[in-house]
């Protein structure tokens, strides 16, 4: 295989290895990052191949990019799967290269509902029924169909949302970052201002979906390794 990785990285790689260290590797399942722990096996040319029995394997087969957390002694890294055996708890990684964003920027939960919820867009000029896409306390991320978009919904904008959450309605105020048009929408970034007292809520909430997708990625690791036992 031709070397594509950073040379650097590959020899801390083998050290790893050598000296029986584990390395975490940091992915999101539903807006939730988890970290799994694996053993390095062996590394061929760029081929890295990893052990692991942590359910979070399973986000290797979903998302192709994985973050290899640093330690007081490597620093963090992002590689690419190539393939994944649930069952023997193994995967094969390469193209190892140094983060080029802080790693802290996606350590921020953030959440996606289990079943979509509306959400009620205001400003003075218009009210847009829009879709929580994900929600963190900082703010959220929302989804709105071209033919519903306006430039009263343009970046820079303060709205007011209000949406049902499971225990509580709340409403907070916030300002549009970015309108992005994918396919046939629109996927909004709306930070919320500060102090907002109903701020509680959402964060209960969080903490209750992260239980829950916990739970979900746990089913959907062992549902995986169902299918993938029966096609054998």
């Amino acid at each position: 295989m031709a070397l594509t990785s950073n040379p650097q990285i590959l020899s801390d790689l083998r050290l790893i290895m050598d000296f029986d260290h584990h390395l975490e590797l940091m992915n999101t399942y539903r807006g939730v990052p988890f970290i799994c722990k694996a053993k390095v096996l062996r590394i061929d040319d760029d081929l890295v191949e990893i052990e692991t029995r942590d359910p979070a394997l399973i986000c290797l087969v979903q998302q192709k990019q994985t973050k290899v957390l640093g330690s007081d002694y490597f620093e963090p890294a992002v590689a690419r799967s190539v393939w994944v055996d649930l069952v023997n708890g193994k995967a094969g990684l390469t193209h190892f290269s140094y983060q080029s964003t802080r790693l802290g920027e996606r350590m921020i939960v953030r959440v996606e509902p289990k079943e979509p919820i509306p959400v009620h867009v205001e400003n003075e000029d218009q009210r847009t029924t829009v879709e929580l896409v994900d929600l963190s306390l900082s703010g959220m991320g929302v989804r709105v169909e071209s033919t519903s978009y306006s430039a009263s919904l343009k970046p820079g904008t303060t709205v007011q949302a209000s949406m049902q959450l499971p225990k509580e309605e709340v409403r907070l105020a916030g300002n549009i970052l970015t309108a992005i048009k994918s396919g046939s929408a629109y996927r909004l970034s709306i930070r919320f201002l500060p102090n907002s007292p109903q701020r509680v809520t959402v964060f209960r909430y969080l903490i209750d979906r992260r239980g829950e997708i916990a739970v979900e990625l746990q089913e959907a690791y062992e549902q995986a390794l169902r299918e993938a036992a029966d096609a054998a």
